[in-house]
């Protein structure tokens, strides 16, 4: 039975990977599928359109790591968005400039706090 289920199965399938337009929809419509709950009905569109575009940003890796999530209270779920790069939630410093020109810039992947850090 199980053979006979597979063989159905491969059989029906439809390889749309040289089709860019109908790739996205099939994804689409995956994801679609995988975000109907009560919680997104009103938004499952906004975020399948989400979902698929960060995924096909990282096709060439396939490494899910490389989507991060970030949180923030307040705002609806319509107010999310994908955003190219990196983002940093960090908040000025009280007396520190709003604006630098020509700045360089360190990304560290420890925290920077003079009690933490570690040689």
């Amino acid at each position: 039975a199980a053979k006979a289920a597979r063989a159905a199965l491969e059989a029906s399938a439809v390889d749309h990977s040289d089709d860019e337009v109908a790739f996205r929809k099939d994804l689409l419509d995956i994801a679609s599928t995988t975000l109907s709950s009560k919680l997104l009905t009103q938004d499952k569109v906004h975020y399948a359109t989400l979902a698929v575009e960060a995924t096909l940003r990282i096709k060439d890796s396939l490494n899910l790591d490389h989507i991060q999530i970030l949180k923030k209270a307040g705002g609806t779920m319509r107010d999310s968005y994908l955003e190219e790069g990196f983002l940093m939630d960090k908040k000025i410093g009280v007396g520190q400039p709003r604006r630098i020109e020509g700045a360089n810039i360190l990304i560290a992947n420890t925290s920077m706090d003079t009690d933490k850090i570690k040689i």
